[in-house]
């Protein structure tokens, strides 16, 4: 089948072969093109269509797991939804995974209905994705047309517009601080583009249009650091024209070669007084910042501010049900030592915790299977 034909596309990565063959199955009897593989190395050598599309991907891998090549994708700017199916799931993984940007989290054995609402949600962002970037180009392109001064105004009215808009669909933050870089970029003619966000008390890397993909995540730096430290601590924008590796605040680091950059703008990202955030645009030739370009980058800076904010809440919020659900499993698993072993609260706590430490796993890992062997106790009586 020729790739334009090819209307969407459902990939499935699995070694089980039993799996990925009924799963690929049921996809084609229901009218969807899906394509199968034994691994994340065959994945990445195929030929994919250039249609909307997305990825089923199991967890347990051999060599590198569903996870670490979920975040590998993102390094490398491959941007298709995916929807995790495992045997052996829990909530850390299950957070990891819809943190970065996931659709679903399926157990095995999954109900099919399930899978296929999850990849139909997934097709349907991917959709949208691209339905965005089509849009953008659209606009890039009425630009061209216009005199200097209306396409100035044309593209600053498209661009705010077209964030608010992709902002409101409520997609995962990864994701939307990705576009938040595509978008910067085609303000301002840079090379090199990053987001850093609040996290604790550092800021840390997480969106970047540079030749360092695999930076992300791993660069942080302090209030006060650098010019990026300097910009978050002050909430103020700075614009260097030129020699940016010779201003006293600059900050040079291993991982990025950022002293090679001439021109350098960074913008607070703000939301309700609170810092979230800030957007570096850098050049390597020199460039006067104009108040136009500083505006608009503050602009989207104030909209993904809220938009980052609101991610962080969710997350905090998801984070907390975890912990309560884990304290519920380990307070239930100490009621029932103390029945069986005719032992008080903290001694029964102590023995989880000995077991966590001994065993090398979580206490709700522990206390799960203290339930799971008083449940089949119960049925065999």
């Amino acid at each position: 089948m020729i790739a334009t034909e090819i209307r969407s596309a459902v990939f499935i990565i699995d070694d089980d072969a039993s799996i990925r063959d009924s799963v690929r199955s049921l996809l084609k009897s229901v009218g969807f093109h899906a394509e199968a593989f034994g691994s994340t190395e065959e994945f990445m050598k195929a030929e994919r269509a250039d249609a909307p599309s997305c990825l089923v991907l199991d967890v347990r891998l051999p060599g590198k797991n569903g996870l670490d090549f979920q975040d590998e994708m993102e390094r490398a700017g491959l941007q298709i939804p995916i929807i995790f199916i495992t045997a052996h799931g829990d909530i850390p993984m299950t957070l990891r995974a819809m943190k970065a940007g996931a659709v679903e989290f399926l157990s095995k054995p999954f109900q099919k209905e399930d899978l296929l609402a999850a990849i139909e949600q997934a097709l349907a962002r991917d959709r949208s994705r691209r339905d965005g970037q089509a849009q953008l180009d659209v606009f890039q392109s009425r630009m061209e047309k216009l005199a200097s001064k209306e396409r100035e105004v044309f593209f600053d009215i498209a661009v705010l517009s077209k964030m608010a808009t992709r902002l409101s669909a409520a997609d995962p933050v990864n994701q939307v601080l990705h576009e938040v870089v595509e978008f910067v970029a085609a303000v301002v003619e840079c090379d090199s583009c990053m987001i850093y966000v609040m996290e604790g008390d550092d800021l840390v890397l997480r969106a970047s249009k540079n030749p360092h993909p695999e930076s992300i995540g791993r660069v942080k730096m302090q209030l006060g650091q650098g010019i990026t430290g300097w910009v978050a601590e002050h909430r103020r924008p700075v614009a260097v024209a030129e020699s940016a590796s010779q201003e006293p605040r600059f900050k040079v680091f291993n991982e990025l070669p950022e002293d090679s950059f001439e021109a350098f703008l960074s913008v607070p990202l703000v939301s309700g007084g609170r810092l979230v955030g800030v957007i570096n645009v850098q050049s390597r030739a020199p460039h006067v910042y104009t108040q136009r370009e500083i505006g608009l980058v503050s602009a989207i800076g104030f909209l993904v501010g809220a938009e980052v904010e609101r991610a962080r809440l969710e997350t905090e919020n998801s984070e907390l049900s975890g912990k309560l659900e884990a304290r519920k499993i380990v307070e239930r698993a100490k009621g029932i030592l103390q029945r069986e072993l005719k032992i008080s609260e903290t001694e029964a706590y102590r023995i989880l915790q000995r077991e966590s430490q001994q065993r090398r796993k979580s206490m709700k890992d522990i206390a799960e299977s203290v339930i799971l062997n008083d449940e089949l106790k119960g049925s065999s009586r």
